[in-house]
């Protein structure tokens, strides 16, 4: 029978828990019948894989896949490209999904029929991610804008097949991180519904021996997906709105993020990747000139060294004066209009406060 979902698993390494998140999709009896996982075996001879599920109950299979590229990418396509359900899922073969998670997101898109449900998440052991930070009170027809869907571009949850596929959406392959970085801004700006689904989490594991984003990677390396992205034609036409969201959303997590993690100057292999990181900055300034107006007095200092001195001394000196900035250069733009705009700091700050008080008392 096709399945209404089908999960692909990607895997590269028989040490990884692969059989908790394959049971875990499946421990939901109500809706077991709905959904058939595919484990891609990336680079390993599916038998060592599929020894590992025997006793697992549900229809599963394993598929080979090699390509010898050290990248989820390539195993994850293959995985999409062979999906039969009227719904596809990805999952790290580490993760898994909480009691009754399965069963709620079936429930959502049997009532609702949404192009793609965004599923909550949470570390194992930590508590709930508040990002998407959506518009308070909406789970259903979210705008990338208003809703934030940007700082979620991992499309954990469910993905209407037949969408992904007229769209054409793939994982970025041939570089180390951010794979899914385009898949999930094109999915969440092509005009589709999309729906958040506040039931239980898709958790993901913190118990693999390694994993390949967190291995140290040049500056090159942390931003080709941001590039690659950019230099995408359809970016142009993309909802104003939208695109000016996206900029700011990029600056903040791969450019003052990434800043702000290598304040010690060994940190960086030499003045040219602080150049490459300023000239990042300054594309997406050339694409929204107004970008930095909600990003706090903290950020902007440090952006303004990123642009006007872009070396290993300037920036990791700046980085670490960042760190000690105390409430009000957190919270507060240089000019304090904008410290209530949809993406400031303060207003962010906010919505993660109410959101952490509903969701420890379970809302």
């Amino acid at each position: 029978m096709t399945p209404l979902v089908e999960v692909v698993i990607a895997c590269h390494d028989d040490t990884r828990p692969l059989e908790r998140a394959v049971a875990s999709v499946m421990q939901d009896v109500e809706v077991r019948h709905l959904v058939r996982v595919t484990v891609v075996a990336h680079g390993l001879p599916k038998d060592r894989l599929s020894r590992k599920l025997d006793g697992i109950d549900g229809e599963w299979r394993v598929v080979e896949f090699a390509d010898g590229i050290r990248s989820p990418a390539g195993p994850f396509n293959h995985g999409l490209d062979l999906s039969q359900g009227e719904y596809t899922a990805i999952m790290g073969s580490d993760d898994f999904l909480a009691p009754g998670a399965m069963a709620s997101w079936v429930a959502h898109v049997l009532q609702h029929k949404p192009r793609a449900l965004v599923a909550r998440i949470r570390i194992d052991g930590f508590p709930r991610m508040p990002n998407p930070l959506t518009r308070l009170g909406r789970t259903r027809r979210l705008d990338a804008a208003r809703d934030r869907l940007f700082y979620r571009t991992a499309p954990l949850g469910l993905i209407h097949t037949g969408t992904m596929r007229r769209l054409e959406l793939h994982m970025t392959e041939g570089v180390r991180v951010g794979e899914d970085l385009e898949f999930g801004v094109r999915l969440w700006t092509s005009g589709e519904r999309v729906d958040v689904v506040d039931g239980p989490e898709y958790v993901i594991g913190t118990d693999a021996l390694e994993r390949t984003t967190l291995a140290p990677m040049t500056v090159f390396e942390l931003t080709e997906s941001v590039h690659r992205l950019l230099d995408g034609h359809w970016l142009e036409r993309m909802d104003p709105a939208h695109r000016a969201s996206l900029t700011i959303k990029l600056i903040r997590i791969t450019v003052v993020g990434h800043t702000r993690a290598r304040s010690a100057a060994a940190q960086w292999h030499s003045d040219s990747e602080v150049r490459e990181m300023a000239a990042l900055l300054g594309r997406l300034l050339a694409i929204n000139p107004r970008a930095l107006r909600p990003f706090s007095i903290q950020d902007r200092d440090l952006l303004d060294v990123l642009l006007a001195t872009p070396t290993v001394q300037a920036v990791s000196r700046a980085a670490t004066q960042a760190s000690k900035a105390g409430r009000l250069r957190r919270w507060f733009t240089r000019n304090p209009l904008y410290a209530f705009d949809r993406e400031s700091s303060l207003r962010r700050y906010v919505l993660y406060w109410i959101r952490s008080r509903r969701f420890r008392v379970g809302a």
